[in-house]
């Protein structure tokens, strides 16, 4: 689904703790207004968790969720949740995955505590299952929508409703996560709320179908904003959020930044290498590949290994290519394209058996021509050294903090596109978010938001020149200066301890010390880039 309205407004959150303390106000005012016509909250997250704490504002006290729904509910305001049941394979060994339950738990019993106090309604919480076929699929969406009767409100973003989620947006080894939303008023607002009515409506024992309450009404900041959706359910599939980006990639300028601690949906990634073989500045901020705060280093750190060789090679137009079993070198010249083969990404509508068909050790090729002018195809996987600039990948590291699970982890879901486009939302850059999860992603178009969300955001990153440019033409350079500049100070030791910095990430930060690739390089000499394959 892609909807675009007018009449709305955007504030962006950055980190867990700006986002709690705006949400615990937006509560309160509910709680001030009373009982009354159009008051309600709804909420639909992946993890929503009894743990979920929400800070103090202008001086007040913090307080837990569960309590603040609690409240509302005595008033006799509806309170409506929905939690992903979770894959119940998965359920028993996952721990965030019971936390849905857990709450259920909680609303059966606090019902329970309340029936026939005073006003008191009921809280309701339906427990989704998602997807069909494919393992694993997960309803992914976090959503707030809320009304005190005369504001109707909306929250999207990286965030779940869970304790571990609250950070400061300055970053050391106890404020380690990195994440970001968006609290939206206007028209967008009554779209958001029809994506969560869609999903309630999926329960078969609703004595009526739920609808929207009320309307949110123009804003009149008048920005414009787009809401995209990924549902693999929906006949056809819905996989606008890989549509929209993809747009606006093909129709970049400048530059495109993108952060999230997975970068790997097969053709983002290609568009991405693209833009940059067509001049155009790629800026990702990833995970570091040593952390594996959320995944061992063979799950996503192994899949971006692939997105980084095709990044580097965007902007080569030439390389020896050396056989390391024979020793004999060939020149292969005029990069023509690095890309998935085969009929591996279903962009067309649900095909179940292309779901979990995509190995990326077959499927990636690069495509050079030889000295001859002949096409040769090779895998990625057989690359085992690339001395690329520092121009591919970005990841922070906590300066002196010899555990990299307490290095700063970027959950977010953010792009920014040259100065006019920013999108927030719940899906990760990775194939499964694109392609089959459940997801939500907003889209700003609007330039003096897009400018104050890059410097707010570069700010916070200590990237000060690339914060500061004074336009779209001028972030990429100033971004690799500001990036250049953390890595020779990184080696000099110039940093604070536990100070966070964005450093370029290189090859060999993607190669396991006992991976193939790690065995094929002890017996490499690398020139530009080496590879070692069976066709010369």
């Amino acid at each position: 689904m892609q909807v675009t309205r007018a009449n709305s407004n955007a504030q962006f959150l950055l980190d867990g703790n700006a986002y709690f303390a705006r949400l615990h106000q937006s509560l309160d005012g509910v709680i001030a207004a009373g009982v009354g016509g159009n008051r309600f909250v709804r909420l639909a997250f992946w993890q929503i968790a009894p743990d979920a704490f929400l800070p103090g504002y202008g001086g007040g006290a913090g307080a837990l969720l569960i309590d603040k729904l609690e409240a509302i509910a005595r008033l006799g305001i509806r309170v409506e949740i929905i939690a992903w049941a979770g894959a119940q394979v998965l359920n028993n060994v996952v721990p965030e995955m019971k936390s849905g339950w857990k709450t259920r738990a909680w609303v059966q019993q606090v019902n329970n505590r309340n029936a026939g106090a005073g006003a008191y309604r009921p809280i309701q919480i339906y427990m989704e299952s998602y997807g069909r076929r494919t393992f694993g699929m997960s309803t992914h969406q976090k959503i707030v929508v809320l009304s005190n009767g005369a504001l109707k409100e909306a929250y999207v973003g990286g965030m779940n409703m869970a304790h571990k989620y609250l950070s400061s947006d300055v970053h050391d080894p106890e404020n380690w996560w990195h994440d970001a939303a968006v609290r939206v008023t206007g028209l967008i607002v009554d779209d958001i709320e029809g994506e969560w009515v869609r999903r309630w409506n999926k329960q078969q024992a609703l004595l009526a179908p739920a609808a929207t309450i009320g309307v949110a009404g123009a804003d009149p900041a008048n920005l414009t904003i787009t809401m995209m959706t990924t549902n693999s359910e929906a006949n056809p599939a819905e996989r606008d959020i890989r549509a929209g980006l993809q747009a606006r990639i093909a129709a970049a300028a400048n530059y495109v930044y993108l952060e999230n601690y997975a970068l790997t949906d097969p053709s983002i990634v290609e568009d991405l290498a693209t833009f940059k073989q067509g001049g155009g500045t790629v800026i990702p901020v990833v995970n570091h590949p040593a952390n594996t705060t959320m995944d061992g280093f063979e799950a996503f750190s192994y899949l971006m290994y692939y997105t980084y060789v095709e990044l580097a090679l965007a902007d080569l137009n030439a390389f020896d290519a050396a056989d390391s079993w024979r020793g004999r070198v060939g020149p292969l010249t005029n990069y023509v394209a690095a890309n998935v083969v085969g009929a591996h990404v279903d962009k067309a509508g649900y095909n179940p058996a292309n779901m979990a068909t995509l190995n990326p050790a077959t499927a990636y090729r690069v495509t050079f021509n030889t000295a001859a002018g002949v096409p040769r195809q090779i895998g990625l996987r057989y690359i085992w050294d690339i001395a690329a600039n520092n121009d591919v990948m970005f990841a922070p590291k906590t300066y002196r903090h010899n555990d990299p699970t307490k290095w700063t982890y970027p959950h977010s879901k953010v792009a920014i596109i040259d100065d006019q486009y920013v999108m927030v939302g719940t899906s990760n850059w990775t194939y499964r978010s694109m392609q089959y999860d459940g997801e939500i992603t907003l889209e700003i178009d609007d330039g003096a938001f897009a400018q104050a969300v890059r410097a707010q955001l570069f700010a916070h990153w200590q990237m000060p020149g690339a914060a500061a440019a004074g336009g779209a033409a001028g972030v990429g350079a100033a971004w690799l200066l500001d990036a250049t500049a953390n890595q020779v100070a990184w080696a000099g030791n110039a940093f604070a301890l536990s100070e966070t910095r964005l450093v370029p990430l290189a090859f060999d930060d993607f190669i396991h010390p006992i991976s193939r690739e790690a065995w094929r390089k002890s017996f490499s000499s690398a020139s530009l880039a080496s590879i070692g394959s069976s066709f010369f």
